[in-house]
Order: structure tokens, then sequence, then C-alpha cells
């Protein structure tokens, strides 16, 4: 759960995404974690905090803003 709501802030997704970490392919495993739930469900949050924008509504595209 704390991975989770780590990822809720850019810092935090930052640092999951950061590629030479590498950390996105070492969580996947543990999206099927068989011995906790709770493991379970702090990664997957996790992992869909850094797909979608959290708390951030997406503002107009530039090209629907011009005339």
């Amino acid at each position: 759960p704390l991975l989770c709501n780590l990822s809720q802030l850019p810092e935090g997704r930052r640092g999951l995404l950061d590629r030479s970490r590498c950390s996105v392919q070492r969580l996947l495993p543990f999206t099927q974690y068989k011995d906790s739930a709770v493991h379970r469900r702090g990664v997957v949050g996790a992992l869909r905090n850094c797909c979608f924008e959290y708390g951030e509504s997406p503002g107009p595209s530039p090209a629907a803003a011009e005339p």
C-alpha cells in the first residue's frame, strides 16, 4: 500500500518509471503474488497510478483551442 500511495505523487511515479531502475519489470511478477492480497493490490495500484495521471484532469488539447 505504501508503494501505491507514493506513486500518487509525480516524484514517486518518476522514480518507478525510471528506465535505469527497471522497477516496472521487477514489480510485474507481484501482480500474481498468491501469498498476499495486500501486496498484490499495492503493486497493481502503483502500476495503475503510473499509467494515469493521478488526480489531474486532462486539459483541452492545443489543437482544439485553435479556431
